[in-house]
């Protein structure tokens, strides 16, 4: 007895529920035509009213918003090693919600850069606080950028996390600037908790 005699998987869909995806599509095929190439982000304060009046969360919205961008960010990835070509400066602080955030550097290679952000948490009782960002860069310039998360590191009240952006970033910063805005969960990469929870004695 194989394992769907066992159990039928259930599929809800309806008529109803087709013409809305079709409507949906029809809708994301159109601002294509509109976008083209060109990622169209709205600004914060239309995002906060969509929250109020649909009743979603920023971060739900987001990821909608995301999913029918141009060149979406988590279908890169490099072909080769890529080497290191310089290191840029960045430094761009802000302090927000008892955090302190702070852009530190580029490492710069040969067709994309890796930008470092740290956070620290300024609030009381830091040493019971876990943080856990859940936040993409966002580069506003002429030029486009891909941008994903690369990597994080830290614990407690200190958080660093990397995120890869292509192509690399000029040397001269004077006309990018940089938001770190909420990211889904969903996308980021999921690493198995393994919880040491036993005694251990050593001979």
């Amino acid at each position: 007895m194989g394992w769907s005699e066992l159990r039928e998987i259930p599929n809800e869909y309806s008529d109803e529920v087709q013409r809305i995806d079709e409507q949906l599509l029809k809708l994301v095929a159109a601002r294509k035509d509109i976008t083209g190439a060109v990622q169209y982000q709205p600004p914060q304060n239309t995002i906060d009213e969509w929250v109020s009046l649909l009743d979603m969360k920023e971060e739900d919205i987001r990821y909608v918003l995301r999913s029918v961008q141009p060149m979406p960010q988590r279908h890169y990835f490099p072909s080769e090693a890529l080497q290191l070509t310089s290191v840029v400066p960045i430094m761009k602080k802000m302090i927000k919600d008892s955090c302190k955030y702070m852009i530190t550097h580029s490492m710069q290679y040969e067709g994309e850069s890796l930008v470092y952000v740290e956070i620290q948490y300024k609030g009381n009782e830091a040493e019971r606080i876990q943080m856990v960002p859940h936040l993409a860069l966002e580069i506003f310039s002429e030029q486009r950028y891909i941008t994903m998360r690369h990597g994080s590191r830290g614990g407690g009240g200190e958080t660093q996390i990397s995120f890869r952006v292509v192509p690399a970033l000029p040397s001269s910063l004077e006309n990018v600037r940089f938001s770190l805005i909420p990211s889904i969960p969903e996308m980021e990469y999921k690493v198995e908790e393994i919880i040491l929870d036993k005694q251990v004695d050593f001979d």
